[in-house]
């Protein structure tokens, strides 16, 4: 074999090592294996719990309680020749409630006597014992209570409850009906509720969800909103039935 010079071994080394320095530029750098990747980890402490807002401070009113359901009627008392009713300005002096109710009464041969007492609420009424008075002159067979309109948007209806049952107490022994207030256009908060659990031994009507025609000032009735308030009371009272005149 021919020996080749010292050189040419030389050129070769120096080839080689060309090539590779120059395959190694090319080359991009290899991204680390994905499945050798450990995420880090922060431990975070649990958040606080947050308590519910109050329904005061979430800005919702509280409902006004609800009224218990409205019990059966009670039967009509036997022997009644006269009849008490008293009330607030809803009764009607001599026209609307109280010309209805004289109508139907003198149709089945009852007196009715109805005082109207305008401005009257519950605790100005308990304590001027005016019911007690009328009871003393007239002598009523039976009571019939219109009262609660003036007191009917309070805030705090169980102030009044003390009132309602000194109410009461001055119609005496003798049977009596009290013909709750109707609705007005601001919310009543519970005075119905309170009424509807304070006036017994009285008989208790409900008139809040009545639906009858109103004066100009959205409160008392006209005169055909009063007859069918009437109406609604005769029924609820059990009375004897008569015959309306023509």
């Amino acid at each position: 074999m021919m020996q080749r010079p010292a050189w040419w071994l030389g050129l070769l080394v120096l080839t080689a090592l060309a090539v590779a320095a120059l395959a190694s530029r090319r080359m991009p750098a290899r991204a680390p294996d994905r499945a050798t990747v450990t995420p880090a980890v922060v431990a975070t402490a649990p958040l606080p719990a947050v308590a519910p807002a109050s329904r005061a401070e979430a800005g919702v009113a509280d409902a006004a309680p609800a009224a218990p359901p409205e019990p059966p009627p009670l039967p009509w008392p036997e022997g009644v020749k006269s009849v008490l009713h008293v009330g607030d300005s809803s009764l009607g002096f001599e026209q609307g409630l109280a010309l209805e109710m004289s109508t139907r009464f003198k149709a089945i041969g009852i007196r009715y006597d109805a005082v109207t007492e305008g401005t009257a609420g519950l605790h100005s009424f308990a304590t001027s014992k005016k019911l007690e008075e009328l009871v003393r002159w007239k002598k009523p067979d039976m009571v019939l209570l219109t009262l609660g309109m003036n007191n009917l948007t309070s805030a705090r209806p169980e102030d009044y409850e003390v009132d309602v049952k000194a109410i009461v107490a001055q119609a005496g022994e003798r049977p009596c009906r009290w013909i709750g207030p109707l609705s007005l256009q601001r919310p009543e908060k519970g005075l119905i509720a309170m009424l509807a659990r304070s006036v017994a031994p009285c008989g208790w009507m409900s008139s809040h969800a009545l639906e009858i025609e109103r004066q100009p000032d959205q409160i008392h009735p006209t005169q055909p909103g009063a007859s069918h308030w009437a109406d609604a009371i005769w029924v609820r009272l059990g009375a004897p039935l008569f015959e309306a005149p023509e």
